[in-house]
């Protein structure tokens, strides 16, 4: 068995309680998707392919931007968006996968590991709990779990995710709140404001009074 279909096979045979059986025919296309829950306001998610064994990403010219529409965020307000739409992501490119997965990862000693690709987007949700579905359309099956803050432990409620599966809310462990406008800064930026005014008006007084002389 080959080094790249035991990376997906194994990751399937992992979440076969959990996942209908349909699963096994999605065995190249598995990606693992990690939502780093930290200890502020942010939250990370990382999304790893093995790109030389996914069919649908081997030859794709934008990778990241691929993995960012395999999942979506909902909020408990009903609104949504593609991963994709959160930003530009961080790439890294690394042998093997780094952290602990709901299924262990495991390679004969004579193989190497496989080179694997991951995007990661950092954002600041506005409310709490956070839900992840994959798109009807979309041709991945996703490996998708979370872990708590300062910890790589994976939460017990992991979940094998295909087309129109999306996972359990998850709550942040800080409450979101809205951004609050400081009023020193404001009172900051007015100050600056008519600082730059009044450097204008003595600009202009001093280009009419050349102009005159």
């Amino acid at each position: 068995m080959t080094r790249r279909p035991k990376l997906s096979i194994l990751t399937v045979i992992g979440g076969v309680l959990l996942a209908p059986p349909i699963a096994f025919a999605h065995s190249g296309d598995i990606l693992l998707a990690r939502l780093v829950l930290q200890q502020g306001h942010e939250v990370t998610l990382q999304i790893t392919a093995d790109l030389e064994a996914n069919p649908h990403l081997k030859n794709t010219q934008d990778p990241a931007s691929a993995l960012g529409e395999s999942l979506r965020v909902i909020l408990p307000g009903g609104r949504s968006w593609s991963i994709r739409e959160l930003g530009k992501p961080t790439i890294t490119v690394h042998n093997g996968f780094p952290f602990a997965a709901p299924v262990p990862l495991q390679h004969q000693p004579e193989e190497k590991l496989p080179e694997l690709y991951t995007a990661s987007w950092t954002w600041r949700p506005s409310e709490s709990p956070l839900r992840f579905e994959v798109p009807t359309s979309n041709p991945h099956t996703v490996a998708f779990w979370n872990v708590a803050p300062n910890s790589d432990s994976v939460a017990p409620n992991w979940r094998m995710l295909l087309a129109g599966d999306s996972s359990n809310p998850i709550p942040l462990p800080v409450r979101p709140s809205p951004l609050k406008w400081n009023w020193q800064a404001a009172v900051a930026l007015t100050v600056a404001g008519a600082g730059l005014s009044f450097q204008a008006f003595l600009l202009l007084r001093r280009l009419r009074k050349t102009k005159l002389s």
